[in-house]
């Protein structure tokens, strides 16, 4: 039997399917090309933001004033055993917002420690006569501070409690009475005592 060889392949025929893979090849390329193209596009939206809202703030204000015993020193000379002088002082309240209640107020202490020979041998007292009063309001006697004027607190903390502001601008009339206890000896003549008081008030 006589077997019939293929008919050879010739170079330039070899040439021409290895050409012809490229271009089937670059054909494919392409297509895969196009596809990632249109997928992309496919997957692209239009989106809407707002313009935006503007936020501003502010801390509040929390303050006061006080008179200083209506520019007049509060100050006694020559006092006698037994003997009181008294004087009015007006604080008023300048602050925007007003501190929450009950747990805030105004607070009165002296710093630094009432000083002095004298003051031993003194006493004080403090009164308030309310909310929105001045010092020619009548005399309504609520307690502050009662007691020994070397003892009187030097602090926020330990602060004779004083009236709970309401509203900005709210005053309020506070009379001190020093008075020369009726026991003092003759060897505390001439001896003097000093005090400068402070208001504070805190928003909480």
């Amino acid at each position: 039997m006589t077997t019939q060889l293929d008919t050879p392949i010739t170079p330039d025929q070899s040439e021409r399917r290895r050409i012809g893979g490229l271009i089937i090849g670059s054909a494919l390329l392409a297509a895969v090309g196009v596809g990632a193209l249109a997928y992309t596009a496919t997957n692209a939206a239009f989106t809407g933001v707002t313009d935006g809202a503007v936020g501003n703030f502010g801390a509040a204000t929390v303050s006061i004033t006080e008179d200083d015993f209506g520019g007049v020193p509060f100050t006694a000379a020559d006092m006698l055993p037994g003997e009181s002088v008294s004087s009015c002082i007006l604080v008023t309240y300048t602050g925007s917002g007003v501190p929450s209640q009950p747990t805030s107020g105004l607070r009165l202490y002296a710093t630094p420690a009432p000083a002095g020979d004298l003051a031993d041998n003194l006493q004080l007292t403090i009164t308030h006569r309310g909310a929105s009063t001045t010092c020619a309001s009548a005399a309504a006697a609520n307690p502050v501070y009662s007691s020994d004027f070397e003892l009187f607190p030097t602090g926020y903390g330990t602060g004779a409690s004083g009236f709970l502001p309401t509203a900005a601008g709210q005053s309020v009339a506070y009379d001190f009475t020093v008075t020369l206890e009726a026991a003092t000896l003759d060897e505390a003549q001439g001896d003097t005592a000093t005090a400068t008081f402070f208001w504070e008030v805190r928003s909480n």
